[in-house]
């Protein structure tokens, strides 16, 4: 297995769910000295996290901000140039960050086009002008390996009825991350799909899906226990990242790994 090095790690949705499990697992396979930039909403969550991490031999650095804005990315991608050290071998970006959106109505609902910008602005638009700005920050350089890893879903790939916003922002980032991995073949991308995870989105998907299928799917897996924990489905996640054999820019689902 390749070794992920004394890393730079950016981390968006740092806060909770598998974001924050993002950030412990991957803590505990870098070398010592790396540095962890931990990006969310959640100011609070975010310190408990850093606070946890810190008792550890790395540095941490949060920022608190909402991706939708360009001061925001512009502050994440000066946060992680001002923690960046000399003997950094590997800068991973994980663009986590996201939310379901409204999976109460239909697609024919959507008649506001400022509600689906605002969505796409944050769910789409701030992964690509991200993951841009820490490209243009840390460029292809002798023995600096960057990577790049897209959270997906299999609502990438199939359509789910009344998640049009959360399918179509899904769709456009793996598309976009395919892009880029075609674009540079020295840069590594991944589009990873950790499966159904047993986080607080699920009472959002088992109490506002307006598909009665679908919420009838979520809660017999919940009640059978197929739900994945953040833990076992980041587990996947790094073992891709450490065998690093994936071809660049595709799409891997958990259970296929």
């Amino acid at each position: 297995m390749e070794e992920l090095g004394r890393a730079l790690c950016i981390i968006t949705g740092a806060s909770r769910g598998f974001g924050r499990t993002i950030a412990k697992e991957v803590s505990r396979v870098v070398k010592p000295g790396s540095v962890f930039v931990l990006v969310a909403r959640s100011g609070d969550d975010l310190r408990a996290l850093q606070k946890e991490m810190a008792e550890s031999d790395l540095v941490v650095r949060v920022v608190v901000a909402d991706l939708s804005s360009m001061e925001a990315v512009e502050n994440v991608t000066r946060t992680a140039k001002e923690a960046f050290q000399e003997d950094i071998q590997h800068v991973i970006l994980f663009n986590n960050a996201g939310c379901l959106g409204d999976v109460s109505r239909y697609s024919s609902s959507f008649t506001s086009m400022a509600e689906v910008n605002a969505y796409l602005s944050f769910n789409v638009s701030s992964a690509l002008c991200l993951t841009a700005n820490v490209l243009q920050a840390f460029p292809k350089q002798p023995g600096l390996r960057r990577c790049v890893v897209n959270i997906s879903s299999l609502c990438a790939l199939k359509p789910f009825p009344s998640w049009v916003l959360y399918c179509t922002g899904k769709a456009a980032r793996d598309m976009m991350f395919k892009v880029l991995a075609e674009e540079n073949p020295d840069l590594r991308v991944l589009n990873y799909a950790p499966g159904p995870l047993d986080t607080d989105m699920q009472l959002v998907i088992r109490t506002q899906t307006a598909e009665v299928t679908i919420r009838q799917t979520f809660a017999d897996m919940s009640a059978q226990g197929q739900l994945l924990t953040c833990e076992a489905s980041c587990a996947k996640l790094i073992k891709l990242l450490q065998e690093d054999k994936y071809k660049s820019g595709d799409h891997i689902d958990v259970y296929d790994v």
